[in-house]
């Protein structure tokens, strides 16, 4: 294999590891507060994400002097990713003081842009280079939003884990749980497709993922995600409905259980999978095609954008049908 690159050390996954987990957790509170929880005052859930606003900022901020303190030089793009950190770091502060939705939004938007500021400029304007950077960018949006809501969301499951816990608290996570669904299914979208287009341009064969290094760290990632991917399924094709059913049925007992304690156990495992999946991510570096002493991939074209249409249109179909309540549900 020819151009195989050396593999990080340890501080750089550590650092690497803490800059996506800081990141994803702005993004994961900012969303609880501005689409997945309810806007009640007294809300069991707005309180535990109040309470968790401030060790959560001051993650971020260790993480991002962690990123900044192994940046190469502070050069135009770092000081503006510094900016924005600040600037991210004081709306999550804010939500002790303002709790609502414009807070929420804010956090979010400018810890999608902090994650985005690395990846902002074009050495040559192609429709190649347009095409990757768009799709990079979505990548980066479609993991922030997954990794952040699910560690967010079993934080604050595993907060009120052994307390009593009233009907009021079980609807009000059922809530949470089908909004973040829509979210999580959104997401998984844009990495699915932006994910295609990023290994195809990575790898050229099927089998560079056995036979570079590359390949085998991404055929591990997209193991780990597969096995994401069939957690959530479970969690919207068998969990939400258990919920609904036993709303229905008056079943209060199996409601709480359900919603208030295993599915915040259920979430907590898929974080933990999430920790695997960024301590993967350093070791991607380079290209299984250059390891291989392959061809770079084609250009982007005409083929390459019908082709992607395509994906796009059948990951969205593929979605909806998966989230789509079952007949035997809807029936009241």
């Amino acid at each position: 294999m020819a151009g195989t690159p050396p593999a990080p050390e340890f501080g750089e996954v550590v650092s690497q590891m803490l800059y996506y987990l800081g990141l994803s957790a702005a993004v994961g509170l900012g969303m609880a507060v501005a689409v997945l929880t309810t806007s009640k005052p007294n809300g069991v859930l707005r309180g535990r994400l109040r309470r968790l606003a401030i060790p959560t900022a001051g993650f971020v901020a260790l993480s991002a002097a962690a990123h900044i303190a192994v940046a190469a030089d502070l050069d135009t793009l770092v000081r503006l990713q510094a900016g924005t950190y600040l600037a991210t770091v004081a709306a999550m502060l804010c939500i002790r003081m303002r709790d609502n939705r414009t807070v929420g939004w804010t956090i979010t938007v400018l810890a999608l842009l902090t994650a985005m500021v690395p990846e902002l400029t074009l050495r040559s304007v192609t429709a190649s280079s347009v095409a990757a950077k768009a799709l990079t960018l979505a990548h980066i949006a479609g993991t922030l939003v997954w990794i952040g809501g699910l560690t967010v969301l079993a934080v604050v499951g595993l907060m009120g884990l052994h307390r009593e816990a009233d009907a009021e608290c079980a609807d009000e996570w059922h809530t949470v749980w089908e909004r973040f669904s829509v979210a999580a299914a959104c997401a998984v979208g844009a990495l699915i497709v932006s994910g295609a287009w990023l290994t195809w341009s990575h790898v050229g064969t099927p089998m560079q993922l056995l036979t570079t290094s590359y390949g085998r760290h991404l055929a591990l990632k997209m193991i780990i995600v597969m096995l994401l991917i069939c957690a959530g399924a479970y969690n919207t094709r068998v969990l939400l409905p258990r919920i609904r059913s036993a709303r229905r049925n008056g079943d209060t007992a199996s409601a709480i259980r359900l919603a208030v304690r295993h599915f915040p156990q259920v979430v907590t495992g898929e974080s933990l999978l999430i920790i695997a999946v960024l301590a993967i991510v350093p070791f991607l570096r380079g290209s299984a095609r250059t390891e291989a002493s392959a061809p770079a991939a084609g250009p982007f074209d005409f083929g390459a954008l019908g082709a992607g249409i395509v994906l796009v249109l059948l990951v969205t179909g593929a979605l909806w049908i998966g989230t789509r309540t079952p007949t035997a549900e809807r029936t009241v």
